[in-house]
């Protein structure tokens, strides 16, 4: 028997008639502020967020975090292409302010991510505490030194809100429960890439006689790391510093004496908490102002703990 083509398109259109196709989730726009390993892990975070709650996630970011100008045109390009919500974690919190807020007024939902800002008119800010985080990295430091101790700061930004924020928690802290102690804490290790050796050297340069760290950034917890143990100091100058996860380097440092604290928070959890939050705004669900997400202080005594190394595989 002979069929023609035409009585196949009809069938095939009355098969289509039968069959009833999910309607396409909301797109949600993810704007990061660099590309690094932190960032790649807060970006599956975000996606894995978006394939459970069927919606597109569009994930964006620049080169790397000092790229502000690249980050607001991205912000712009982002506005103009139909998202239904905007999740951001700002490079810079006066550069990012009027953006973000711009596009608020608009109606588009915005989630804060990482990094508050300051003025903005975002609904919902999802992060760690980094106030609480550097007061724990503070009390830390001050259980590290004597009184006569000198101790430096390796500070990461002058325009980084997340990391003031620890700075200045930290150095609360670690005043209330030392106040006798030298504090140095004029060096910034900043947020380009490869600069934070030499700060972290700078810093040993112009304080000899520092007997304990206090860095606020990852590069520059790394990076100090890496300079004490070419100076055969590792050990000797305490360290308490900030990062992501627990990675092997910083495992092996904690365990062999050679750094004391590693405040550790996981971006994987903060991308998918930022996607979820942005998901229940346009769906009309009431949402906190604040959504904290948790962080770990991982030290010499506790870094073989099964809590601790759980870290390592996210």
């Amino acid at each position: 028997m002979r069929i023609h083509h035409r009585s196949l398109f009809g069938l095939a259109l009355a098969a289509l008639s039968c069959v009833s196709l999910p309607a396409a989730g909301p797109k949600v726009g993810v704007l990061l502020k660099g590309r690094s390993p932190f960032w790649a892990s807060m970006e599956q975070g975000a996606l894995e967020a978006g394939r459970k709650g069927g919606a597109e996630v569009v994930v964006k970011a620049p080169l790397t975090e000092s790229d502000v100008a690249v980050q607001v045109q991205l912000l712009n390009a982002m506005a103009a292409q139909g998202f239904a919500a905007i999740v951001i974690a700002p490079a810079n919190k006066d550069a990012l302010a009027a953006p973000v807020a711009a596009l608020a007024a608009k109606g588009i939902k915005i989630v804060v991510l990482e990094s508050p800002l300051e003025g903005a008119s975002a609904p919902v800010f999802v992060g760690t505490d980094h106030t609480l985080a550097g007061e724990a990295a503070g009390s830390l430091l001050a259980t590290l030194v004597g009184d006569a101790d000198e101790v430096s700061f390796l500070n990461h930004s002058q325009t980084n809100s997340a990391t003031l924020a620890r700075e200045k928690g930290a150095m609360a802290k670690f005043r209330a429960a030392r106040p006798k102690n030298v504090v140095h804490a004029d060096i910034y290790a900043s947020a380009e890439a490869g600069a934070e050796i030499e700060k972290a050297r700078l810093l040993l340069e112009r304080y000899p006689a520092t007997k304990a760290v206090f860095a606020s950034g990852t590069g520059g917890t790394l990076a100090m790391l890496k300079v004490l143990e070419e100076k055969k100091l590792a050990g000797t100058v305490k360290l308490v510093g900030f990062g992501f996860n627990l990675s092997p380097e910083v495992a092996a440092a904690l365990a062999a004496g050679k750094m004391h604290g590693w405040i550790a928070w996981q971006p994987r959890e903060l991308g998918a908490r930022g996607v979820e939050t942005a998901l229940a705004l346009v769906a009309g669900e009431k949402v906190p102002a604040v959504v904290n997400t948790d962080f770990a202080v991982v030290t010499p005594a506790n870094v073989k703990d099964a809590k601790m190394q759980a870290l390592a595989g996210q």
